[in-house]
């Protein structure tokens, strides 16, 4: 089985690689910005994955982009979807430039792999497809992550022809995913960590590892009945 993981170079897509080479998966990891631990991460497990770079950012030619790689990420048997962006604007401050920026990765490159991926999978009769919201979108995102929310917000209207790729054996499904002890948290000293993790009701952020087996029970053949659902991994959000 083969996986296909955009934003693999983010600390959940990190984490969701290891989870599915851990299984036996190969794995073809999609990054805009090599970082250290999955240029290791694929120096370790050499034969099992295979870098891809992409900067999904160019709207202008990413068509074309995709259409180069197709031969690689169709032979995939699951996509998931980490990939994300986040440039923190107040929504009095909001311009046209942010949100379409955040829809320009967040959103698209999402939609338009899954719209390639789908029917190859439903040929070959089993495909996994999970897309990672975010919880902000319950509350109209944070002081500053209004584009971020609404463009994640975005990924949970599935098209209604995921019910006939259910009768194919594709199953597509959207992890509303909360609070996550990230570099993303980590770098903004501006964020009051201690009063948002009380709002939170199990008093503390989940790790990138719960949240990639979250990932793996929808990416993989444990789910064998669930599809067109957006399911909170939030600790009770």
């Amino acid at each position: 089985m083969r996986v296909f993981v955009i934003g693999a170079s983010s600390d959940i897509g990190l984490a969701v690689c290891r989870y599915y080479l851990s299984e036996g998966w190969d794995v073809l990891a999609h990054y805009r910005t090599m970082r250290p631990e999955l240029a290791e991460l694929a120096e370790q497990n050499s034969g099992a994955i295979e870098l891809l770079r992409i900067d999904f950012a160019d709207t202008a030619n990413l068509e074309r982009i995709l259409a180069k790689f197709k031969d690689q990420y169709l032979a995939c048997d699951s996509m998931i979807n980490c990939v994300a962006t986040l440039n923190p604007l107040k929504f009095s401050d909001i311009t046209a430039n942010n949100i379409l920026e955040h829809f320009s990765v967040n959103t698209l490159p999402g939609l338009l792999l899954m719209r390639d991926m789908v029917p190859a999978m439903a040929k070959r009769g089993w495909g996994r497809i999970v897309h990672l919201g975010s919880i902000g979108v319950k509350f109209g995102g944070g002081k500053e992550s209004f584009g971020y929310s609404l463009s994640k917000h975005a990924l949970e209207f599935l098209p209604s022809d995921y019910k006939d790729w259910a009768s194919k054996g594709v199953l597509v499904n959207v992890l509303r995913v909360g609070v996550t002890n990230t570099r993303l948290h980590g770098s903004d000293p501006s964020k009051n960590m201690i009063n948002r993790i009380r709002l939170i009701p199990m008093q503390r952020m989940a790790s990138a590892d719960e949240v990639a087996k979250a990932v793996g029970f929808f990416g993989s053949d444990i789910n064998s009945y669930i599809t067109g659902q957006v399911i909170s991994v939030s600790g009770g959000e």
